[in-house]
This record gives structure tokens, C-alpha cells and sequence, in this order.
């Protein structure tokens, strides 16, 4: 090391650097046009970050709140603006920015026209289309990942398999995200991937960033790589605010690597207790069925056993009993009937008999083989036959008279 070289600490570098810039009067008062990129509005603050650009360089910028407050409205990703204010060093990140107090808009940037007539185009050619959009396969064994290998969403995307069980396997294609290079190292892995054809999906993933740094993501190349891919291609760029071109051609937009990590590995324990769930279901919906069947079936048997010639058989059997104990139950009242009428007549009968009146003290006198019931015609010594209950009696009339007073004497009556 030469004698008297002088070593100087970072801070004393930036310090040093920032003094020079300050010094110079032209750089305390300057108007730089370019493009906005990088936009960012701080609410807690109120303060704006944004870079500008053009075609060979980008240079930072930082508006505080009492310049942003004056501001009709806030400018827009890649529009064309003329920013005002003093050029100096950052010394924390030893940036080199603009501390802006005035901004003018100038239109629409060259940049932003480009995207958007790239835009323009693709979709007329029906890249963006939502009919093209495949489905994610529910449980890939193999999933393809494309990012750096150094980056932040790699380990992110491996952590997220990792915590949700995912036991497929996982193959990385490295290649650059950021930088004028990275679309074509993108396509590169991409080729690999359909190449080797082994993965179910593919995951194209940057960890966020600025407007800027996912430029590579707006690539018309990588665009049609993507809408070609054999496979569902999930773009996880991470960025939510701006949509890439990447994020309108895959398949599926995941928010961050995280995100499109979960879209692919369903989580063990509710897949567990969905496949519990859909079990209790089958098993329920199983015994509803059973038991519908079972009763329709009874229901068919007693319907088929009701028309069978041995049910009408039985039936008809049992109708003839029936009917037989009502005949039966008929008859035996009839002769009831005419039994009581029997006696009831033999009872009148008796009560009409000579014999029974006779039994009483009565009897019955005969003439001529005739009951006499006066005393007309009757003529001395004509025979006469008395009934009585035992036995008869023969006699002759002697004489008779009449109750009315008269009477005629013909003689006495003899017995025999």
C-alpha cells in the first residue's frame, strides 16, 4: 500500500460524494424528464417514492408530503413526467435521487404505450382468454419451479410444501428473474421443463419488487412460452398491485409463491377431514338409501302377497267362514224362532184341547156321534155319550129343560 493513501470508511465516502454533488449549482435546481416506474404513495406519511426512466438509465426519486399535498393528482405507472428538484446522494443505500418538489405530467411514456399495445395485441390473438385457462390438477406428484435459485420465493414456495405435508416431489429449473437477460432465462427453464416432461404443473415465481424489476415478466416471448406450455403454468410474481403480462396468460394468477405453493399442495388435515366428512355423508346417504329400498320393498311384498292366488285363497276362505257362522248364526236363530212359534202354538193348543178343559171338571156330552151344545132336539130315551177325562160315560135322556124358565119333563135318565 503506497505511503499516505487514505482509507476511507463507507460513510465517509458517501458523505464525501453528497458534498460534491451539493457543490455543484446546476444540480440544486434540475428538470429531468422520463417515464415513472416503481410508484409508491405512503399514506402514513404522505410521502411519494417513484423512480424515472428512460431508454439508458433510471434515476431515483422522493417527493415529501408538503410537495405531494400540492399535486392535482398523483401521477400513474409509466407515465411521461418532468420532475423538478435537487440531485443528491442518499446515504443510507448511497443512492443517487432526486428530492422532488415539483412534478409536471407530459402524457402517457414510451414504455407504458409499448405494454400497452403488447397487451393490445396478445389479447386480440386470444392469449388472455379465460376459456384457454386450464384447472390446476388437484394432487401433482411432480411440480416444476421456476425462479433463482438464491431468491427469497424459492424458500418460500418450499416452506409452504413443507408445512401442508406435500408429498410429491419438486424439481427446480433456476434462471434469472430480474435484469435484461431474465425473460430469456425464464423461457430457457420453461423449455426444460416441457423437455424432461415430468412435472403435473409449473410455477414461475419472483418474490415482489418494484415496476422495474418485474419488467422481465412483460416479455412477448415469455408470454407465448407460457400460453404453450403443455402443463398449467401458476405465474407467483408477487406483485398485486400491477398486472405482468405473465399474470394474464397463466392459467392461474397466485398473489405470492406462497400462495401458488397452497394452490398445489391441498393441506393433509383438511383433506383429512373432508374425506371423513364425505364419508359420514356416503354412510348416511347409504343407510337413507337402504332403508328407502327396504321400505319400498316391504311396501312391494304386501302389494304382490295382497294379489297372490294364496292370499285370495285365504282371503276368500276366511269370507267363507264368515258367511257360514252368519248362515249358521241364521238358522239356529230361525229354528229359534220357529221353536218358540211351536211352543207358543202347542201352548194355544193345549189350551184349546178338550182333554186339558175335561182335566179341569169339564166334559163333553155326545149325540149321534155330535157334540151337544143345547138341548134342542133332544127326544126321551135317545142314548148319550159323556167324555170325560179318564174315561165316558153312556146315558139315555130322561127329560131336559131349557135355562130360559121352561122346561119339559120327558122321564128320568139311565145309565148303562
Amino acid at each position: 500500500m503506497a505511503a499516505g493513501f487514505q482509507i476511507l470508511t463507507v460513510t465517509q465516502l458517501c458523505r464525501y460524494v453528497k458534498s460534491l454533488l451539493e457543490e455543484q449549482r446546476q444540480l440544486g435546481d434540475v428538470m429531468v424528464r422520463g417515464e415513472v416506474t416503481g410508484l409508491t404513495y405512503r399514506q402514513s406519511s404522505g410521502h411519494l417514492y417513484f423512480s424515472i426512466r428512460d431508454e439508458g438509465g433510471l434515476i431515483r426519486c422522493v417527493m415529501f408530503s408538503r410537495y405531494v399535498q400540492n399535486l392535482p393528482e398523483l401521477p400513474e405507472e409509466g407515465a411521461a413526467v418532468l420532475v423538478r428538484g435537487t440531485a443528491t446522494l442518499y446515504e443510507r443505500d448511497g443512492a443517487f435521487q432526486i428530492i422532488t418538489y415539483d412534478l409536471q405530467p407530459l402524457g402517457q411514456g414510451q414504455g407504458k404505450r409499448d405494454l400497452d399495445a403488447l397487451k393490445r395485441k396478445l389479447a386480440e390473438e386470444g392469449l388472455f382468454r379465460e376459456e384457454h385457462k386450464r384447472p390446476l390438477p388437484p394432487f401433482p406428484d411432480t411440480v416444476g419451479i421456476i425462479t433463482s435459485r438464491e431468491g427469497a420465493a424459492l424458500q418460500d414456495i418450499l416452506h409452504t410444501f413443507r408445512r401442508r405435508g406435500y408429498g410429491g416431489r419438486v424439481i427446480v429449473y433456476p434462471c434469472a428473474v430480474q435484469g435484461a437477460g431474465a425473460p430469456a432465462s425464464i423461457l430457457r427453464a420453461l423449455e426444460r421443463l416441457e423437455e424432461e416432461a415430468l412435472c403435473q404443473a409449473a410455477v414461475i415465481a419472483r418474490g415482489g419488487g418494484s415496476s422495474e424489476d418485474l419488467s422481465a415478466f412483460n416479455d412477448e416471448a415469455l408470454a407465448y412460452g407460457a400460453y404453450g406450455c403443455p402443463v398449467p403454468v401458476v405465474s407467483a410474481v408477487g406483485h398485486e398491485v400491477d398486472l405482468s403480462i405473465l399474470d394474464l396468460v397463466a392459467d392461474v394468477r397466485a398473489a405470492t409463491p406462497t400462495a401458488a405453493a397452497e394452490l398445489l399442495s391441498p393441506d393433509r388435515e383438511a383433506l383429512r377431514q373432508r374425506v371423513l366428512g364425505l364419508q359420514r355423508s356416503v354412510s348416511y346417504r347409504t343407510k337413507e338409501q337402504i332403508q328407502r329400498r327396504r321400505a319400498r320393498l316391504a311396501q312391494e311384498l304386501r302389494l304382490l302377497s295382497a294379489r297372490s292366488p294364496g292370499e285370495r285363497v285365504a282371503g276368500n276362505r276366511q269370507k267363507l267362514r264368515f258367511l257360514v257362522r252368519l248362515l249358521k248364526d241364521a238358522q239356529q236363530k230361525k229354528i229359534r224362532d220357529r221353536r218358540g212359534r211351536v211352543l207358543y202354538l202347542l201352548r194355544q193348543l193345549e189350551l184349546l184341547n178338550p182333554a186339558a178343559v175335561m182335566r179341569k171338571g169339564y166334559s163333553v156330552t155326545l149325540a149321534e156321534g155330535k157334540a151337544l151344545s143345547t138341548v134342542e132336539g133332544l127326544r126321551p130315551g135317545q142314548e148319550l155319550r159323556t167324555l170325560l177325562a179318564d174315561g165316558e160315560v153312556i146315558s139315555a135322556v130322561c127329560s131336559y129343560h131349557k135355562n130360559e124358565g121352561e122346561e119339559k119333563d120327558h122321564g128320568a135318565e139311565r145309565d148303562h
